[in-house]
């Protein structure tokens, strides 16, 4: 176990002796289920070296890093264990433990998560025929009363990606379009090389960060395979930054909206027409959303959002719309626009 304390070096790694897997799993105030994380990973590695799993505690408040000494402890050389110095945010620790990474691939956890049963095996599986640079997979939502309405509405198994699946591609706009039009973007569902991971560098100090390293992401990918296997369980919480819209959130995800249009137009080769329609579309989508959120007399964080949509769309919202429904996505698009027009972003 590493002792706590000012943000660790970046390891060598020797390609010979190193895992094929590293599992890197940031923690902060996860205190009611770190645990089952940790033991979701540790029981479906043999400890034998091949899986790494490193944790990093950034500096809890509810008694998280007791959580993660206690397992460390009783699990001896199983895991490494880190922590800052100071809280800095899930986007700088996630930096840090890219820099302590040694495996082959990597694949991130949110502590409040868990790795379905089989998953590691799974991964395994997938990666031996040949070894591409990413793998997508797909996910369970997780809830403390599960009830068939959850059932009906597919939370046993969420699709992290839209197209083809079980076939290894090198076509990177069929990647981009499925990610955006999944619109599930978090980094939990994409193991990829050490080499192309440490290409992404996490925006410290903003929420919504998943979003705008993907350009990064997709940028050094050559291979990919989507999986549509559900191999992470995800807890769904009112608390979590996605289901919090404070005006501060909001304006990070406007920021990450920017970002992520602008990495996607600037790939060397550029966006189709069906991938600018995608990210049209992810755009939309998104803003609709937070279209709910902007208390109505914030008139500045209002103006904020009209200027960001004229940014990051390619041609006007009621243009995505019809281009949405002429795709066959009715519902979702009569979503967005109800959403839109209530505000008066319609133009």
């Amino acid at each position: 176990m590493n002792s706590p304390g000012e943000t660790p070096s970046p390891v060598s790694v020797d390609a010979q002796t190193a895992p094929w897997l590293s599992v890197l799993i940031p923690v902060y105030n996860v205190s009611a289920w770190v645990k089952d994380c940790l033991h979701s990973v540790l029981d479906q590695s043999d400890g034998a070296g091949a899986v790494e799993i490193v944790v990093l505690d950034d500096v809890s408040s509810d008694g998280s890093w007791a959580v993660v000494e206690q397992v460390a402890r009783d699990h001896p050389q199983r895991m490494r264990v880190l922590r800052h110095a100071s809280n800095r945010g899930v986007a700088a620790a996630r930096n840090t433990l890219l820099a302590q990474a040694r495996g082959r691939y990597v694949w991130f956890l949110d502590s409040d998560d868990v790795l379905l049963p089989g998953a590691i095996a799974g991964l395994r599986a997938q990666v031996e025929a040949d070894w591409p640079d990413l793998l997508l997979c797909d996910f369970q939502e997780l809830r403390d009363r599960s009830r068939w309405r959850h059932c009906v509405r597919g939370e046993r198994h969420r699709r992290s990606f839209e197209g083809g699946d079980g076939r290894t591609t090198t076509d990177r706009l069929e990647l981009i379009c499925g990610l955006l039009q999944s619109r599930q973007l978090h980094p939990w569902s994409k193991i990829a090389k050490r080499e192309i991971w440490t290409r992404v560098r996490f925006p410290e100090g903003r929420c919504f960060e998943d979003v705008a390293t993907i350009p990064a992401l997709v940028d050094g990918v050559s291979s990919w395979r989507h999986v549509p296997s559900p191999w992470v369980g995800y807890r769904k919480r009112g608390d979590s930054i996605v289901a919090t819209k404070t005006p501060d959130n909001v304006r990070d995800m406007l920021w990450a909206l920017r970002s992520l249009r602008d990495g996607l137009a600037g790939l060397p080769h550029g966006l189709n027409a069906r991938a600018w329609t995608t990210l049209d579309y992810f755009c939309l989508r998104t803003l609709a959303n937070l279209a709910r959120s902007v208390p109505r007399n914030d008139t500045q964080l209002d103006a904020e959002c009209r200027e960001v949509s004229a940014d990051v769309l390619s041609q006007s919202p009621r243009q995505v719309l019809v281009a949405c429904f002429r795709r066959g996505w009715w519902l979702r698009a009569w979503r967005a626009q109800r959403s839109l027009a209530r505000r008066g972003w319609l133009r």
